[in-house]
């Protein structure tokens, strides 16, 4: 029998609130999972500026529990501190078979959930992403245009629409929702040598994954099966780069122009080429909208576009370096 080898990563910011005493609710839900046999499953806590008692608690609550801290010493966007920390657990455990971002407000309801999430990432080859279903917080009837309104106005409704077939949503290119909880295959990490898009400070990375995943032949779905509570905002958003600030400061652009370790980020949208390939972003404030004639089946069919996605929606090491970060195993 072939070991399912997958990794977990329980986000944390420390910067804005204190959520010591949250924690441990959260990381029981995943500690409390239950695999079948053949599952090998690592869980790594990436702390980003944690409040100095928050470490030294977790490890008196999980005491011999065999986690991994990860203290990440910089204020950075969670989308370089969730990278990182999968960076980091390769260097330790070698590479693995897919990848879970799980949000510090993700209550895990199933006892079984995430081995789901994780065969389905595993029996359905033409998954780059599987998310849970979240209660609120989704972004289904702004993102997905499913539900009616704006927002988490009919989250259930949505959850309905999406599913009245009973299998998997697969999220259409140009549309997206958030991901509290989603799986990462391997197939995305070995392609683009990271999980997630790191060049947004703020918002707007959703936007893209539909492309992420059709540029190299596979789709963002949704389970059926798996529905998380969201304690939405415990942490805040964002807090290293207040996106509610650069949007005050910047009303022209809003939320999607704010880029990590570059100036600006909509050039690399807006260009001929890009338009030309069929990428788009932000499409449900119709920002750069995509050219359905680049994709059939719900993915890509020119070879082009996984090599401009690679080379500019994820930072080069020229413009961010991942070993300079300030970090520490704890």
């Amino acid at each position: 029998m072939n070991t399912q080898k997958n990794l977990i990563v329980y986000n944390t910011c420390g910067i804005k609130k204190d959520n010591t005493y949250e924690y441990p609710k959260y990381l029981k839900s995943l500690l409390a999972q239950k695999y079948k046999d053949g599952t090998d499953t690592k869980i790594i806590v990436s702390l980003c500026m944690p409040r100095e008692g928050t470490v030294p608690h977790l490890k008196k609550v999980f005491v011999n529990a065999g986690l991994d801290y990860l203290v990440v010493n910089d204020p950075l966007p969670v989308n370089i501190t969730f990278n990182y920390a999968i960076l980091k657990s390769i260097e330790k455990y070698g590479k693995f078979d897919s990848y879970a971002y799980v949000s510090g407000d993700s209550l895990i309801k199933g006892e079984n959930d995430m081995q789901t999430l994780f065969d389905g990432i595993e029996e359905n080859q033409s998954y780059g992403m599987l998310s849970a279903q979240t209660d609120i917080d989704s972004c289904y009837a702004y993102g997905l245009k499913l539900g009616g309104g704006r927002f988490g106005i009919d989250d259930e409704r949505a959850r309905a629409e999406m599913f009245a077939d009973g299998e998997d949503y697969i999220v259409p290119v140009g549309r997206a929702c958030a991901p509290h909880i989603q799986v990462y295959s391997s197939k995305i990490f070995d392609f683009y040598g990271k999980c997630c898009p790191d060049i947004f400070a703020g918002y707007c990375t959703e936007s893209i994954m539909s492309f992420v995943n059709a540029a190299i032949g596979l789709n963002w779905a949704i389970s059926k099966d798996v529905l998380i509570r969201h304690d939405a905002g415990m942490d805040g958003p964002s807090c290293s780069t207040d996106p509610e600030k650069h949007k005050h400061d910047n009303p022209a652009t809003g939320a999607y122009d704010h880029a990590f370790a570059m100036s600006s980020l909509l050039h690399i949208f807006t260009n001929e080429k890009a338009i030309k390939l069929g990428l788009g972003y932000e499409e449900c404030e119709k920002i750069v909208m995509h050219d359905p004639s680049q994709f059939e089946n719900n993915v890509c069919i020119n070879e082009e576009l996984k090599y401009y996605i690679k080379e500019n929606l994820y930072l080069s090491k020229d413009k961010f370096d991942y070993d300079s970060i300030n970090a520490s195993y704890v």
